[in-house]
């Protein structure tokens, strides 16, 4: 039997990820794209709203005025597309930067 050393090992590895990955196998996550909608399970559960300044203080009192989501810790500005972006409380996806739910936590 033929041992294979590192060489061959890293090549074939290298030729096989990418075979997989041309066959659509390995793909980013689905929501790390996607909208996420007012009526999400979630997005109610965390009073979420896309207009911030539309918040009901009676509804949310944990909202201050001003809070938004561009301004929390959770928001992933640098990923974001256009008035998007990624927000670490709704699993990656995009929350509007202008919105606002009862997981804002301050950037430091």
């Amino acid at each position: 039997m033929k041992s294979i050393d590192r060489r061959d090992f890293l090549k074939t590895a290298a030729t096989s990820l990418a075979a997989v990955a041309a066959c659509g196998f390995i793909a980013a996550p689905a929501n790390a794209q996607e909208k996420l909608s007012v009526n999400d399970p979630t997005a109610k559960a965390l009073n979420y709203t896309e207009d911030a300044s539309k918040v009901d203080a009676a509804k949310a009192p944990t909202y201050k005025k001003g809070s938004h989501c561009a301004t929390c810790a959770l928001y992933q500005a640098a990923a974001a597309k256009g008035d998007y972006a990624p927000c670490g409380a709704f699993g990656g996806k995009l929350v509007a930067a202008k919105g606002w739910c009862a997981a804002y936590a301050p950037k430091a």
